[in-house]
């Protein structure tokens, strides 16, 4: 009975206009997926990584979970075309292994480093005792109208 966290990191963060992929980009000298993984390797019940990598990044993510000490990281798989292409390729990657009918995938977003140990935590019991389980948190969205010449003419900020 294992819990797996599934890393997904396979898009190429073209709305950035960066030439590397955004889970690449450091922020204070450290990749945002190595925040991410440290999250997992850091959560007492989590027992393996896999990342499903866009392909040719495979090296770097192996060097830099090398040096930031992620030791749960056990398997880097190619992404696919879409996000649902990858955790495919991710799952079918996993079931060669993992037979276990009491196996758990956690599937989490490279990009999304915030993760806290409560919502892991969270996500395995809810999991555990219902069979799946899905986080959603509170988010505030604004929204920004201008005219031609950039002048704000509405500025919305609503809770959801």
């Amino acid at each position: 009975m294992k819990n797996i966290a599934m890393i997904i990191a396979g898009g190429v963060g073209a709305r950035t206009h960066q030439d590397i992929p955004k889970q690449f980009l450091h922020i204070h000298d450290v990749p945002v997926i190595i925040y991410t993984l440290k999250a997992f390797q850091n959560h007492p019940q989590i027992d393996t990584i896999e990342v499903v990598c866009l392909e040719g990044w495979h090296d770097v993510l192996q060097a830099y979970s090398k040096q930031f000490g992620i030791t749960k990281l056990e398997s880097v798989v190619n992404g696919g075309e879409t996000g649902q292409d990858s955790i495919r390729n991710g799952l079918y990657d996993l079931a060669k292994r993992y037979k276990d009918n009491d196996d758990i995938v956690l599937i989490h977003d490279s990009i999304r480093p915030m993760v806290s140990a409560d919502v892991i935590s969270d996500n395995i019991r809810v999991c555990r005792q219902f069979g799946n389980a899905t986080t959603v948190v509170p988010c505030t969205s604004v929204m920004l109208s201008t005219r031609g010449g950039g002048e704000c003419i509405n500025f919305t900020n609503t809770k959801r």
